[in-house]
């Protein structure tokens, strides 16, 4: 009898909790449901519409032809594919070379301001993330103008000569590049800053307690906290710069010089009128961003099992 009713109690209980979870988990059945069908919409129906273009020839006129894999060969033996790649690949590498390490450098600085002084200097970095991308192009256009803008306004009073900025084929993909890290880095601050204060005080105190400055705790203590945020914060960047396409639409240098891939595949596909083609290099840029995406969690892998 003993046995029964233990048993039976068991039941109970299991039973209770089983509807307790039921409204939660129907909401959280729900809650995925939506999302599982916006993802569809958004990303999966588009990613297939792209790979099944890239296998046609169409130009929004004609009836479509299965042509194989011809827009894959055209796009490789395609010169500007290359530059366009060139262009993509050093731009990423510049921003990420320059935005991670400084944004990482401004939240160890912030984190060493306290109360008001601290959340001031903090608005005023994330202010131009804030700002539309249409209304940050605009302002840069101004300031790059080579007669009356701002920079070419400091160059003359500083005795330095004027620059063309976005009408010159050697500076236009830095002056896009310069307004991408002021208008990016404030993003990467906060998420640094957020992640210094997580470190335990104990750990710095220690440290300090070692004779260590501000540089070695720096480097041996916030640096190794801080590695899991980096990671997040490379790859997400990776994915974003690679798929970047307003500011380089709205600020097009001379001579194929801001073409990155993103810009190169609306071309071919909403200028040229070759849907194949401009389908053919949009998968060429998710073959990159998983690539790159892969190689990163191949090497931060590596790097945590050490």
């Amino acid at each position: 009898m003993g046995d029964i009713a233990v048993a039976t109690g068991k039941v109970a209980k299991a039973t209770s909790v089983a509807r307790r979870a039921e409204p939660a988990s129907r909401l959280g059945m729900a809650t995925a449901g939506v999302l599982l069908v916006y993802y569809t919409i958004v990303f999966l129906i588009p990613f297939g519409v792209a790979i099944w273009l890239s296998f046609e020839n169409w130009n929004f006129i004609d009836n479509h032809v299965f042509v194989g894999f011809a827009n894959y060969t055209r796009a490789l033996r395609d010169p500007y594919f290359w530059k366009a790649l060139k262009i993509t690949v050093l731009f990423s590498a510049v921003e990420l070379a320059v935005t991670v390490p400084l944004s990482i450098f401004i939240a160890y600085l912030l984190s060493k301001v306290k109360g008001v002084p601290q959340r001031v200097l903090l608005a005023i970095y994330y202010l131009p993330v804030m700002i539309p991308t249409v209304v940050t192009v605009l302002l840069w256009q101004l300031l790059y103008l080579p007669t009356g803008g701002l920079v070419n306004g400091i160059f003359s009073a500083l005795g330095l000569p004027q620059q063309l900025f976005l009408q010159s084929p050697n500076q236009a993909l830095w002056s896009v590049t310069a307004m991408i890290i002021w208008a990016e880095i404030g993003g990467g601050i906060v998420l640094f800053l957020a992640g210094i204060t997580t470190i335990p005080a104990s750990l710095l105190e220690a440290a300090q307690l070692d004779g260590a400055g501000l540089w070695r705790q720096f480097r041996h203590v916030v640096l190794p906290y801080l590695r899991p945020i980096i990671f997040y914060q490379v790859v997400v960047s990776v994915i974003a710069l690679v798929q970047m396409f307003t500011q380089f639409q709205l600020m097009n240098g001379p001579d194929f010089s801001t073409r990155t891939l993103a810009v190169y595949s609306y071309e071919l596909g909403f200028q040229s009128d070759d849907l194949g083609l401009g389908a053919a290099v949009s998968v060429f840029i998710f073959i990159l961003l998983f690539a790159a995406t892969l190689a990163q969690l191949l090497r931060y892998k590596s790097i945590w099992e050490d």
